[in-house]
């Protein structure tokens, strides 16, 4: 996270400063008091089953500077009217201040985090990168991983979820992607949203954030995806396995359960083996191989990072975990 004062952050989300004004913040924070450490300030966030404002003390003595609270507590705090909306706030400032920073956003109704995961071990060969751990998608989470970025950071990528209209923008809003990549268009959430064409309209809201020099990335799994370039007035590049695509896969095998397939690019075309187990992964490197197409990158370190990758087996959910 960038260096700021508690004064500062005050200024920023309109809070009562209850602490030092000099307080030095310069780390991302955190809603579980067990993860504070100093330089960091602790979000008492109010969940189902616990209050995070009973565990602003445990988060002080485990170094965290102050709280973020809704409400006045015995110890130093900033108080706001919403903890969440303080926090998206703070977020979007520290985006803007980092205008050199290249923010991929990814969305789908299948295979965000595997596409998250070795995107990250793509550009992490390429520069420092900031990518959240498991699936890390909401309003919670997104803005955490965005006040990771510092000056120093190349790339962030950021999973974006919805479960309403109206989510994906509202995050977009916060983030300002530079490249936003639409997997596909699936049923996952179809309870909530009523239809595929509500679902197709809500991922669609990523690619409406994107300015014209933003770049868009369709997959064509689906006949909802494809259709999201007229969103986008400047650059497109679709991925998959039919024969006019700009990136596509050639000569797809599965070996052990693995794919093995010919990643054909503007640039050319070369062979990847993947370690990640599953033919679904062919449409996830694809997407990985459009944004290295996006960013100049070689081939040849596209190629072999999607060689080289590890994707866990095992997927953890986030949950809000207020103290112990």
């Amino acid at each position: 996270m960038i260096t700021l004062t508690a004064g500062e952050i005050a200024l920023l989300v309109g809070g009562e400063l209850l602490c030092d004004r000099d307080l030095l913040i310069s780390k991302a924070p955190v809603f579980d008091s067990r993860l504070a450490t100093p330089g960091c300030f602790f979000l008492a966030l109010k969940g189902e089953n616990a209050d995070g404002h009973e565990f602003a003390a445990e988060a002080y003595r485990n170094g965290a500077m102050f709280s973020l609270t809704s409400k006045r507590i015995d110890g130093p705090c900033i108080v706001v009217k919403d903890v969440l909306e303080a926090l998206s706030i703070l977020a979007a400032f520290v985006r803007k201040r980092l205008d050199k920073l290249v923010v991929i956003g990814i969305t789908g109704s299948q295979g965000k985090t595997s596409t998250k995961d070795l995107l990250t071990h793509m550009l992490g060969a390429v520069g420092p990168t900031v990518a959240p751990t498991g699936s890390f998608n909401n309003d919670l989470g997104l803005p955490i991983t965005l006040l990771q970025c510092d000056d120093r950071t190349r790339f962030c990528v950021l999973e974006m979820g919805a479960r309403h209209m109206g989510d994906i923008a509202r995050l977009c809003e916060i983030a300002k992607p530079n490249i936003g990549v639409v997997l596909t268009v699936g049923t996952a959430h179809i309870g909530e949203f009523g239809s595929r064409e509500v679902i197709a309209q809500t991922k669609g809201e990523l690619i409406a954030s994107l300015d014209k020099d933003g770049i868009a990335i369709l997959g064509t799994y689906d006949e909802f995806t494809p259709k999201m370039a007229s969103l986008h007035q400047g650059q497109v590049i679709l991925f998959g396995e039919k024969a006019d695509i700009q990136v596509r896969a050639a000569d797809v095998e599965m070996r052990e359960g693995r794919p093995h397939f010919d990643l054909v690019t503007p640039a050319g075309r070369d062979a990847v083996g993947m370690r990640a187990v599953g033919a679904h992964q062919v449409a996830n490197a694809l997407a990985v191989a459009a944004v290295g197409t996006a960013l100049a990158l070689p081939l040849e370190l596209i190629a072999s990072s999607l060689s080289t990758a590890e994707i866990p087996t095992k997927r953890y959910n986030f949950f809000v975990f207020l103290g112990k």
